[in-house]
Parts: C-alpha cells; sequence; structure tokens
C-alpha cells in the first residue's frame, strides 16, 4: 500500500486532536466505468467513516453496502493511503489527522437503492450515484473543478487518487 502525507502546517502527533480514518471505494464494472457518488454539491468515491472497533475491511464493506446497496468483499488490502493532518479541520479549529484509505473493487452489480440505507445528510442532500468513464475521470473531475461543481479539495484529492491508481496499475 502506497503512503501519502500531506502536512502543510507542518503539524506533529503530538499536535493533534484528534484522528478521524475514512474508507472510499472505487467500485470499477467490466464496461471501464466507475461509480462515483454525488451529495452536498459534490462528487466522492462511495465511502465513510470507521466506526469505534470497527476493521478497515469491515467498514469498506459496509459503507458501500450502505451507499450503493452494492455488496462487495475485500480480496487485497487498500492501495493506497492519504493522510492530511489539517490545522484547522472543516472550520472547527481542531488540529485533525484525516487518513483515508482506498480500496478497489471490480463488480458488474448495479446500485440496489433497496437495500441502501443513508444518513441524515445523505438524505439532506439529495444523495445520487452514476457511472462515468474511468479512463479521463481526471478530466472530468477537473472540468468539475473549473466550473465549481465540485468542492476543489475533495476534487484534487480525486485526481491525486486517479494518478496514483493508473500509475501503480497501469489503467483498469
Amino acid at each position: 500500500m502506497k503512503t501519502i502525507i500531506i502536512n502543510d502546517n507542518n503539524l506533529t502527533d503530538e499536535d493533534i486532536e484528534r484522528e478521524v480514518i475514512r474508507v472510499k471505494g472505487l467500485i470499477i464494472n467490466s464496461k471501464g466505468k466507475i461509480l462515483l457518488a454525488h451529495n452536498n454539491n459534490t462528487y466522492q468515491f462511495p465511502g465513510g467513516h470507521l466506526e469505534e472497533n470497527e476493521s478497515r475491511d469491515l467498514c469498506i464493506t459496509r459503507e458501500i453496502k450502505e451507499e450503493t446497496g452494492i455488496d462487495v468483499s475485500v480480496n487485497e488490502e487498500p492501495f493506497l493511503v492519504i493522510t492530511t493532518y489539517d490545522n484547522d479541520y472543516f472550520g472547527s479549529g481542531r488540529k485533525v489527522r484525516n487518513s483515508i484509505y482506498y480500496y478497489r473493487f471490480f463488480t458488474d452489480d448495479t446500485p440496489n437503492f433497496n437495500e441502501t440505507h443513508y444518513d441524515e445528510l445523505e438524505l439532506e442532500t439529495d444523495f445520487n450515484l452514476f457511472y462515468v468513464k474511468f479512463e479521463g475521470l481526471d478530466l472530468f473531475l477537473k472540468k468539475c473543478i473549473e466550473n465549481d461543481t465540485i468542492d476543489v479539495n475533495i476534487g484534487k484529492e480525486m485526481v491525486l487518487v486517479y494518478n496514483e491508481y493508473q500509475e501503480m496499475f497501469g489503467g483498469i
């Protein structure tokens, strides 16, 4: 698993007040398309926060099921983790170490909205799922950044993940 650390504020581990661990899944089908979530006025890879006493593998299977209704099995470790040291986590003033573990899944199963379980924020912000071509995902995301239809930080991180994926695996 490749690790990328982003620490623009030069924080130390002693500075950190809280640690957040999240997981995200790149869900790719045999047609070369990737499933994206859209809510809260931004695009994201499906995933979410690790719950207390939950393993990352259990978390990603739970989150994918809750957000897409698709059952996935973890057959390999995450291919990437991006850890960001944040001096003002979402405007809270808290110093947070945020680690996101990225998994990849290959399935032709499609979203099953009868099996989803959205949280309050997802329901309030019109959570949607859709497929886009995996090849050229970076261009799609860059255009979204230019058009202000994605959170800039999330968009840049998704482009980074795509580029790392391409470098590691050479495509799908």
